[in-house]
């Protein structure tokens, strides 16, 4: 399903960096953030911007974290490098995680349009 998700949504992918503002335009690291996302994040996690997470899922969608208020890009990159309960021992390494943060920093953005659409 995740892998689904991930080909239907890559189609879209352009569309949806396209309607970003000039400033906000997905930079070549948000696109392969994206990439590891859907790659090694999508089993637990809706990684697509705008998806809600399921009700049966219980681990938050990448969308909902960026919209979270506090959660700077410091505060997701400690996050990346913490244990966490219910979630697999894994070590991102430190270009992914630049290039995840940069994809956070492109969901934090259309969470931010969304919210003043002027």
């Amino acid at each position: 399903m995740a892998h689904l998700l991930s080909i239907l949504t890559s189609a879209s992918l352009a569309i949806v960096f396209a309607s970003l503002p000039a400033g906000a335009q997905a930079s070549r690291a948000a696109e392969r953030g994206h990439a590891y996302a859907s790659a090694h994040c999508a089993d637990c996690h809706v990684v697509e911007q705008g998806v809600p997470t399921p009700a049966n899922n219980t681990a938050p969608s990448f969308s909902a974290i960026a919209a979270t208020r506090g959660m700077t890009s410091m505060a997701i990159n400690a996050w990346f490098v913490s244990n966490h309960r219910n979630m697999p021992n894994f070590i991102i390494p430190e270009r992914d995680r630049e290039d995840l943060l940069a994809w956070f920093a492109v969901l934090r953005e259309g969470h931010k349009q969304a919210d003043n659409p002027h």
